[in-house]
């Protein structure tokens, strides 16, 4: 008997040990490809997404389909929006090899999945609150675009909470109808454009008394309270706020809409603007350039900072930008991840943004405004 290959030939023995080793080696290659391919990484991967020619048409209709005979239906150069493409959170899987690789690429950011998404939400749920804040990014654009251009936007501003820590706590309650504001000067500012409450306490010093005049089921109300300064508020920061949530019901003058899907989040708002004023203006506001640019728009036309912006830029320039504008308060990502070939013009706001289209546009850009870290 050979029970246990004892008394095998000598090259058995020795082909038996070979098979041994190879069957060792495939066994760890096995192993090292399920760690490598299939083993989830606690982490998140940002890329360089698509971006979007406002001024041009997704599947046969125009991104921005305004209806008013007035509008350009051509547009001359490109405005583009920029996306970011995100590997890894709920429901999703960054391998080894994808964290290998995102590490080596200075286009990608990797993060820790918690400090990108809550524990507590679904990829649906991510997904419904990313498609919510493109639509009111959406809204908010056309309100914004169409009070730039001299248009009365009427509107209807509900108050929906108070910001924790503010004077407005257990002053405003829920389905307040905001209507007036009344400064220290005796000056009655109506809330009659969506502009108005957000950008009148950017001139006003924390703890200015103000006096609000409301609809509270019906009944005509004032309410005394005063701004505050909000902690996070940093050394560009204007004014005060009033600390109240509000939800504006907004009735455009004209129909606009907006045909991009599969699309998410509130970064589009300044290019969405900027679309909807070249349609008014003519449709020759880029003078033919390539412009790109990224940040969400406020009611009173505040720039506000958004996330993956060097990523965005890397996809502009891949695109084929020449310029990108990006909101002032996002600078200090942007010094030193500028890729070769892209000009960065920083902005605060949407009138700086249309005088630095219009600059690019007239070739006026030698001395134009950069990002300094702070």
């Amino acid at each position: 008997m050979n029970e246990g290959g004892e008394n095998l030939p000598a090259h058995a023995r020795s082909l038996r040990r070979k098979i041994g080793r190879w069957g060792a080696l495939i066994g760890a290659l096995v192993l090292v490809g399920v760690i490598a391919f299939a083993v989830p990484m606690p982490y998140v991967i940002t890329s360089p997404g698509p971006t979007y020619d406002v001024l041009g048409s997704m599947n046969g209709d125009p991104v921005i389909e305004i209806a008013a005979p007035d509008v350009a239906k051509q547009s001359e150069g490109q405005l583009r929006m920029v996306t970011v493409s995100s590997l890894g959170g709920p429901d999703a899987h960054v391998s080894l090899v994808d964290f290998l690789l995102a590490k080596l690429d200075p286009s990608s950011n990797v993060r820790p999945v918690e400090e990108v998404y809550p524990r507590d939400l679904t990829r649906e749920e991510l997904d419904e609150l990313s498609k919510i804040q493109m639509t009111s990014s959406q809204s908010t654009a056309a309100s914004v675009a169409l009070e730039e251009l001299g248009y009365d936007v009427d509107v209807t501003m509900t108050v929906a909470g108070a910001t924790s820590g503010s004077h407005a706590e257990g002053v405003v309650e829920e389905g307040d109808v905001l209507q007036a504001i009344i400064t220290p000067d005796g000056e009655r500012h109506a809330v009659d454009r969506p502009s108005v409450p957000f950008a009148l306490p950017k001139t006003l010093p924390p703890e200015t008394p103000v006096k609000l005049e409301i609809l509270r089921n019906g009944e005509k109300k004032t309410l005394a309270m005063r701004t505050y300064l909000p902690e996070e508020a940093g050394p560009d920061f204007m004014g005060s706020r009033f600390g109240i949530y509000l939800s504006a019901d907004v009735k455009l003058p004209v129909d606009v809409t907006i045909h991009l899907e599969n699309v998410g989040g509130p970064s589009a708002g300044l290019m969405f603007a900027l679309g909807i004023i070249d349609k008014f203006t003519g449709g020759d506001s880029t003078g033919g350039a390539i412009i790109a640019g990224t940040g969400a728009i406020g009611y009173d036309g505040e720039v506000q900072p958004i996330g993956g912006i060097v990523q965005k830029m890397y996809g502009s320039k891949r695109d084929g930008a020449q310029w990108f504008l990006a909101p002032k308060s996002n600078c200090d990502e942007v010094v030193g991840n500028i890729p070769d070939g892209l000009e960065v013009w920083p902005v605060s706001t949407l009138a700086e943004a249309r005088e630095a289209v219009q600059a690019i546009s007239k070739g006026a850009t030698i001395d134009h405004p950069v990002c300094e870290a702070k």
